[in-house]
């Protein structure tokens, strides 16, 4: 909701932070107008109240310097794996070993007397350079004679993929064998393929029809994405 009035906001606040209904603000304002905004065809008035001015040993501090930690690893480009962040574009390739190593930290922070504690470790993310469309195959051809659908579930459910197109990451909830890239979607009304979409949306041939896509699910809003496994 706060998106359609941020440049109204800023006008007043200048640099603020907002995450769920709160807004951190490193000016005060004691009186905001009411703005209009809409979502989904839906009018609404936006009200912010000015409530309390943050010490350094306040609860909410730790909470606002890691949202303000984790913004600020986003505005940088860094992926965020968990409670690490790693940078993509400056990952070292070792291609004799089809793998690029990522670099980045983990940085954790504690509430101290005297305020809030930074604690930074260096921390590396391996990641295949092969696509996972090829990983599958090698599962299958070792699982003759056997449950080979159970075997590559079970590799791959859990894991981290970094879809090529975008460099972005997801964890894998399942591999769903009864979707195909000439499985439909609705997209504003229209059927359209994965097949289709990747294609017009990225630029991507998918030369494989049979394989399987992998589920990947949000967290915040329990959401199902489809990936295709040839493009990870």
């Amino acid at each position: 909701m706060l998106r359609s009035v941020r440049d109204k906001l800023k006008e007043k606040l200048e640099f603020y932070i907002d995450w769920g209904t709160c807004v951190y603000s490193l000016k005060k304002c004691a009186e905001l107008p009411v703005y209009d905004a809409e979502h989904d065809g839906t009018k609404y008035k936006v009200t912010l109240e000015w409530v309390q001015i943050m010490e350094a040993t306040d609860r909410d501090h730790m909470n606002f310097l890691k949202i303000f930690f984790n913004s600020m690893m986003r505005g940088l480009k860094f992926e965020q794996i968990g409670p690490k962040s790693f940078n993509s574009a400056a990952a070292h390739t070792l291609a004799a070993h089809n793998i690029k190593v990522w670099p980045g930290f983990d940085a954790r922070m504690i509430m101290k007397e005297r305020g809030a504690l930074l604690n930074v470790d260096i921390a590396f993310k391996v990641v295949r350079t092969d696509t996972l469309l090829g990983h599958i195959s090698q599962l299958r051809d070792k699982c003759r004679g056997g449950d080979w659908q159970e075997a590559i579930q079970t590799a791959l459910a859990g894991s981290t993929v970094v879809t090529r197109y975008n460099q972005k990451t997801y964890r894998v909830e399942r591999v769903d064998f009864t979707m195909s890239p000439s499985t439909t979607f609705d997209k504003n009304g229209t059927q359209v393929s994965y097949q289709e979409y990747y294609k017009t949306r990225y630029n991507e041939n998918i030369t494989d029809p049979n394989q399987p896509l992998l589920i990947n699910k949000d967290r915040k809003t329990g959401n199902e994405v489809a990936l295709i496994p040839e493009l990870c």
